[in-house]
């Protein structure tokens, strides 16, 4: 069923604003003056336009400056075709550009007085500041919108859209909508939201959503907003997480799949491939970049290069991204337990230390490392009994190593994930 849009909520109606003074300035609530060539319903719209007060005023008698001087210890906004000025007794009027608009004007009645433009987060493009970062599209259904609350930058640098529908949300109508704003926000998811639930939304496949709860929005919407990653990456890591938790220990029915999510038997050889040592230039490039499918990192982006003097009989068992060539893994199943191989030893936890390495011995219950795999084939290395991730670290560019993280608290973002290659 589809959901209706309305080009302007139409629940509560914006009062016109009053001349309040307040003993301490963040009692205020914040005015926008709109002149009156300008039409507000056209404004994209802000969560925090429901905390505000909007008023229409002669464009041809209106002055920011004149009605600053009669404001004390005020500040407001004056709305304009293409931006919007902060008008300040702290400091000379700035102008803004509409996309950093709700984060603006949270950030200045909630956490400061007086705007901090040093503030690596901001930059000035044409004349106009903004947040580096776009802000991200979010529907909210109308009548659960006073109640949304932000506490984070993240949760502020939004632009709203409203819904009103009392059955079943359309996403797809959704996503035609968050497709028309591309470029005003970040382009290749939106949220929706009803209540206490949250869904992150793919822009160009709106049947890839993933629910997560008020207690984890501001770390979903961070990770697919700063990062080159997918609603779809998210599920994948859920279902390698799910697996994680499940047990560990191996089922006797457990399968190690690859990449295509087809089953690995004895006999059959691929390539492990772990995750290139991206840079932080690199890293923003694929994020503006966009992409489709599972991740935003293309198959250049994965390396799987062994080398073979670092894998041997108490060797440790190391990446190189920059050898040309990558060396063949095996599995066996001893005792109903997968392990993986390397030239028909075992890959293992060294004994009292915390490397992986390849030895002839089957390993002990102490030494054994526990597989698990997402749907979509990823495989998550951890020590067997136990939820301690076996992570990967890059100590220098093309070069790393596999080790066991025993301190601190674990996320899936800490294993290391394998790609599974059969060749």
């Amino acid at each position: 069923m589809s959901v209706p849009m309305s080009s302007e909520f139409t629940g509560t109606p914006m009062p016109p604003a009053t001349a309040v003074k307040a003993k301490k300035p963040y009692l205020l609530k914040p005015t926008l003056y709109g002149h009156d060539y300008i039409n507000l319903a056209s404004v994209q719209k802000c969560l925090e336009d429901r905390r505000s007060d909007f008023v229409t005023v002669d464009s041809t008698s209106f002055s920011g400056e004149l009605e600053l001087e009669s404001r004390s210890n005020e500040r407001f906004f004056v709305l304009e075709q293409d931006h919007f000025t902060l008008f300040s007794h702290y400091h000379a009027p700035v102008k803004f550009g509409y996309k950093s608009r709700n984060a603006i004007m949270a950030h200045l009645w909630r956490d400061a007085w007086i705007l901090d433009l040093t503030s690596t987060k901001f930059v000035e493009v044409d004349g106009l500041w903004q947040l580096e970062q776009l802000p991200v599209l979010s529907f909210a259904f109308g009548q659960d919108a006073d109640t949304l609350q932000s506490s984070y930058l993240i949760d502020d640098n939004t632009i709203h859209e409203y819904y009103e529908s009392t059955t079943t949300m359309d996403m797809a109508e959704l996503a035609t909508v968050a497709q028309g704003k591309a470029d005003l926000c970040v382009s290749h998811f939106f949220v929706v939201n009803r209540g206490k639930e949250y869904w992150a939304v793919d822009t160009k496949d709106p049947s890839i959503s993933h629910a997560f709860s008020p207690s984890t929005k501001t770390r979903t919407i961070s990770r697919l907003a700063d990062g080159p990653i997918t609603v779809q990456a998210l599920i994948d890591e859920e279902s390698l997480q799910a697996s994680i938790n499940a047990s560990t220990s191996q089922s006797p029915k457990f399968m190690l799949r690859d990449i295509n999510g087809e089953d690995v038997v004895e006999g059959d050889q691929f390539v492990l491939q772990i995750l290139s040592d991206l840079d932080e230039d690199e890293d923003n490039e694929h994020h503006e970049n966009g992409g489709d499918g599972r991740s935003m990192l293309s198959d250049k982006d994965w390396v799987g290069a062994f080398d073979r003097s670092h894998i041997g009989p108490g060797k440790e068992f190391m990446a190189y991204g920059s050898v040309g060539h990558a060396d063949c893994f095996g599995m066996a199943v001893v005792d109903d337990i997968t392990y993986l191989t390397f030239e028909g030893q075992f890959v293992q936890i060294e004994d009292n230390g915390s490397s992986t390495v390849v030895l002839p011995e089957t390993p002990s219950k102490r030494n054994r490392i526990h597989l698990a795999c997402s749907d979509d084939g990823f495989t998550a290395l951890s020590r067997w009994g136990a939820k301690v991730p076996i992570v990967f670290e890059w100590i220098k560019s093309g070069c790393g190593f596999f080790s066991v993280d025993e301190e601190g608290d674990y996320s899936i973002d800490d294993y290391a994930k394998l790609r599974l290659i059969k060749v």
